[in-house]
Parts: structure tokens; sequence; C-alpha cells
């Protein structure tokens, strides 16, 4: 046996035929062999006018009978779909966490306002720097002074 270049073509005699016939579908001889219309050669001759087409909503179907259109899309149903859990409230009584908020809220708020607004007294924009400073050290220490041994999994904890 002769060993094939990649321009002799396949050896197999049945890709040879399926080639054939996706060729002839794009040039529209495979209609013409089963009753359908020939589409005509473009661009038209010069002595043709092109006729104008009319557009099709829905786009040609696969012997399954999907549209392969994507103006025919039709998305699937949902069966199941999740719904979140409530959020739990947030701790009336932590003192804690509320200083967090407020330090990391009202702090930078005060800092940012004292210095658009410049009839305010410079002690806002201190006292807005100690709240900022006090959230994050709050926030600091409230993280857990230890972690559990590593069990391998680098993924993320919620």
């Amino acid at each position: 046996m002769s060993p094939r270049s990649p321009e002799d073509g396949p050896a197999d005699p049945e890709v040879d035929r399926v080639f054939r016939e996706i060729v002839a579908g794009l040039r529209g001889e495979h209609d013409a062999q089963h009753g359908g219309t020939v589409n005509p050669p473009w661009p038209p001759a010069a002595d043709q006018a092109p006729t104008p087409a009319r557009p099709s909503h829905r786009g040609p179907t696969t012997p399954e009978g999907m549209a392969t259109d994507h103006r025919s899309y039709e998305p699937p149903e949902e069966e199941e779909h999740f719904v979140p859990p409530p959020p739990e409230p947030l701790p009336a009584g932590d003192l804690h966490f509320w200083g967090i908020v407020v330090g990391l809220v009202v702090g930078p708020l005060l800092v940012v306002l004292s210095a658009v607004v410049p009839v305010l007294p410079p002690a806002f924009a201190g006292v807005g720097a100690l709240l900022a400073i006090g959230g994050f050290v709050l926030l600091v220490l409230r993280q857990p002074r230890r972690r559990p041994p590593f069990d391998g999994d680098d993924g993320a904890r919620v």
C-alpha cells in the first residue's frame, strides 16, 4: 500500500461520499435532487437583477426537528431552581459587631465630609480617623485565634 498525502484526499470512500453531499448541499444541488428548488448562483450574473429574499423567522431544522437559527431558540423549561434561605438577622446585642460597622462606615465618612465641607472643625477629621482605625482593630480582633488543621482542601470556606 502506498502512503497517501493530505493533498490526495481521504482514503475512505464513505468520507468522500459524505463530503460530496455536504458540498452539494451548500451549492443547492442536494435540494434539486430531492424535489426542491435550486438556489441561484451568487453573485448574480450582470444581466440578472438579484431577487429580494424574504426574511425567514424560523431557520432550517435538523433531522431531529431542532431549529438551528438563533431566532428560533426557546430556552428549556426550568424544573427546579435554587431558592436561598433567608439571611440571618443582624446581631442586635453584639456591640463588637456594631463597633466594627460604625468604625468602618462612619469613620471614613467623617474624614471625607470634613475635607469636602470647609466649615466643619478639624476635629471631625480626627474623630473620623480614630473611628476608622478603631473599626479596623476590632475587625482584626474578631478573627479566630487558631485555625483548624489543614486537611488538604484548598477550597473556600463559607
